[in-house]
């Protein structure tokens, strides 16, 4: 996929263009309908489909207090997107100038006076313009003076309500990984670095892979099935993200996610694992001693295998 985040540079793609217009956080379901669409539309017209998107959260520049934690960050965005079947992402980069363009001025930074755009297509709640102005309404009437037409998709549901990225990263939060998976359309996973840990794992014959997660959005603490992937290789496993409250000596200054890995031996010290968080098993709980904690996991580890067994 080639991404670009110059308008005269994207200026220069031949036509027909059907844009995907989106911050697409996440990269979940509904958006995936936007992208496909305009991927078989594309398609249709012997054209290319490209999302068009910005670097960063529109709140990040006007009100960087209300801005919310992120899903994925750009590069896992942009890979998502490349799954998706776009040809090309225009990135716009988001800044106070960019932001204070009236909606028929910001049309006119995509069209360049040319008319290779042959549709737009996007979801009902999409916004572009100063002060967010800019509807998909807005967007038909100045796409009819620009030569492309504009498609409103229609929103995805899940359980009644339409999915968004706010449903999304609510659910993960609050422990409810079965429903952000659903949504989502795939595993939650985040990118993390092995660190070295206190060797706790080790002395109770249980060895972990240790990670301080510095992804914007975590699940609930507590215990989890996941599945790792290793380079290109999957292990599943069984990971604690919490607090270490059976050794009061060993408490971290932020969250730990452990990972004890099923049927894998080796070092993963410094590498970059991809965690995908499968189900949740419960909740982090404080035992009286080592023992009781071993013959808890051991019961985690149990019944882990059953749920990857039944494809859970």
């Amino acid at each position: 996929m080639q991404t670009l985040i110059k308008p005269e540079r994207f200026h220069t793609i031949p036509g027909p263009l059907v844009l995907a217009a989106g911050f697409f956080d996440g990269v979940h379901r509904g958006h995936r309908s936007v992208l496909d669409d305009a991927v078989s539309r594309a398609r249709g017209l012997g054209g290319t489909a490209w999302a068009l998107t910005f670097d960063q959260h529109p709140l990040s520049i006007l009100d960087p207090a209300r801005r919310p934690p992120l899903l994925t960050p750009m590069q896992s965005r942009l890979l998502r997107l490349a799954e998706s079947g776009m040809d090309g992402c225009l990135m716009l980069p988001f800044t106070r100038e960019l932001a204070s363009l009236p909606p028929g001025a910001f049309v006119e930074l995509l069209c360049g006076g040319k008319r290779a755009i042959a549709e737009i297509r996007c979801g009902d709640n999409w916004r572009f313009g100063a002060g967010g102005t800019g509807t998909p309404a807005l967007l038909a009437q100045l796409g009819r003076q620009h030569g492309f037409e504009v498609v409103v998709v229609p929103a995805v549901s899940y359980k009644g309500l339409p999915i968004s990225s706010t449903r999304i990263r609510q659910a993960i939060q609050s422990g409810d990984i079965a429903d952000a998976n659903e949504m989502l359309g795939r595993p939650y996973s985040i990118s993390e670095t092995v660190v070295r840990g206190r060797a706790l794992g080790r002395t109770i014959g249980m060895a972990t892979a240790n990670l301080h997660p510095s992804a914007e959005v975590m699940p609930k603490i507590g215990v989890y099935v996941v599945r790792v992937w290793i380079g290109n290789r999957p292990v599943n496993g069984v990971a604690g993200l919490g607090w270490r409250p059976t050794f009061a000596d060993a408490r971290p200054d932020s969250p730990v996610l452990e990972i004890h890995l099923l049927d894998f031996e080796g070092d993963l010290y410094g590498a970059t694992l991809e965690v995908a968080f499968l189900a949740r098993l419960r909740d982090e709980i404080r035992f009286p001693n080592a023992e009781a904690l071993v013959a808890r996991v051991r019961d985690d580890i149990a019944r882990a295998r059953q749920l990857l067994a039944a494809g859970g």
